[in-house]
């Protein structure tokens, strides 16, 4: 594992997982399922090149420095970065790569030292580096592989983590990126993330089927682990396309985050062994607050964090209630109507960040035993989940966070 010392000591006690969809994060080969990343008309100020592939990775970089004053989170859930559909130029070994290119910046890379086979440089290496040059080191990577253009699926998960990694699954879906399962050794604790993508078009309940399929297979593969260990520490993240309130939503379908996945905001329900097993971070949240989106107007929240109740016992890692938040930055990812900034090709540079705000939660390691649980000051019952999409601008007077209180929270 690549860890400086004064960052691996940070996770000895509590530590930040956050999941983040970085919308459409493309290498520079021109080899796109989208035209608009071929780079067939270089003169166009719409195109994407070396100068909007910088402005990206700068925002992202960012964002993630405002966690652990400045360090970043310990373990990063990354949703749309572009699969690679050129293996010829894939990089092998991220260390290495790394090392090779330590004396010059990814900004220079990208301009006064550029060259021509940077060109293949897949996503997940000019990411590496870029957070690498603002600090944020230490990182292990995996990604799951291109399924092939044939297959329409331009993006791919991916998991940065300091961490080491123990074992790596990838399991496919219908009609959307394959799920990241990735075991985690956090001070000899194993720890299991699942990091999805489900099929897009939340408003599209044509499309819920193709979810369903999606959270069957997610489904499916936590059974499996729970019949093993029913209190085994799971963490499943990312952009599953879906509110969490999706049932209420849409009554008349059969939905995958709720009916079949069995998300819920029963705290102490997952603590009962043969009941729920699975709780929904957003229900940490006031109703007015639970938006990683805003879509026509309205707030969406297809970022998720959910944990399975060994998150709860005194036993390996833990979740550090009362932890969970949606990252709205004002001027750095968000706009002053907390919105989020969105990517745009608009100008030479481009500009904004992406169409989501990611998700984040604290979690800690505890030294007592398994089935002991932790105490809940003031656990959440569920019984708030709402039967509307909220307006962004809801009567309740709820206040956007000030740029400095965001950061402040961030760096819990």
């Amino acid at each position: 594992m690549l860890c400086a010392a004064s960052v691996c000591s940070a996770v000895d006690s509590e530590f930040t997982v956050l999941a983040y969809n970085v919308e459409n994060l493309f290498d520079l080969d021109g080899i796109a399922i989208y035209k608009d990343y071929i780079q067939d008309e270089p003169d166009d100020q719409f195109t994407y090149g070396r100068p909007k592939l910088l402005t990206k990775l700068q925002n992202i970089a960012a964002v993630l420095k405002t966690f652990n004053a400045g360090l970043g989170p310990e373990l990063i859930l990354f949703q749309e970065l572009e699969a690679d559909f050129s293996p010829q130029s894939s990089v092998e070994n991220l260390a290495t790569f790394l090392d090779q290119h330590h004396a010059i910046s990814v900004a220079q890379m990208l301009t006064t030292d550029w060259r021509s086979e940077y060109a293949g440089l897949p996503a997940q290496a000019w990411l590496l580096k870029a957070l690498s040059d603002a600090g944020l080191v230490g990182y292990s990577v995996v990604v799951a592989p291109s399924k092939g253009s044939d297959a329409g699926i331009a993006h791919t998960n991916a998991v940065f983590s300091r961490f080491p990694i123990q074992e790596v699954r990838r399991h496919e879906l219908l009609k959307a990126r394959d799920i990241l399962e990735v075991t985690l050794d956090v001070a000899a604790h194993p720890l299991t993330v699942y990091v999805n993508h489900w099929k897009s078009g939340a408003s599209s309940p044509s499309r819920e089927p193709i979810r369903v399929q999606n959270a069957e297979v997610l489904r499916a593969l936590i059974d499996a682990r729970l019949a093993t260990d029913p209190m085994a520490d799971i963490i499943i993240g990312g952009d599953l396309n879906s509110h969490y309130n999706h049932s209420i939503l849409y009554p008349d379908l059969e939905t995958g985050i709720n009916d079949v996945l069995g998300s819920q905001g029963d705290e102490l329900g997952i603590r009962e062994l043969g009941g729920v097993d699975l709780y929904n971070l957003w229900f940490e949240l006031p109703p007015e607050q639970r938006y990683s989106e805003v879509w026509r107007g309205r707030r969406g929240s297809l970022m998720h964090l959910l944990v399975t109740r060994g998150l709860y016992d005194q036993l390996g890692v833990g979740y550090v209630d009362g932890s969970f938040q949606s990252v709205i930055l004002p001027g750095l990812n968000a706009d002053l109507l907390g919105r989020p900034l969105e990517w745009t090709f608009a100008g030479e540079t481009g500009g904004g960040a992406t169409d989501h705000f990611p998700v984040a939660a604290r979690f800690t390691l505890g030294s007592g035993r398994a089935g002991d649980f932790v105490a809940l000051e003031n656990p959440s019952v569920g019984d708030d989940a709402l039967g509307f999409e909220m307006p962004l601008g809801y009567e309740t007077g709820m206040q956007l966070p000030l740029e400095g209180a965001a950061v402040s929270l961030a760096d819990r």
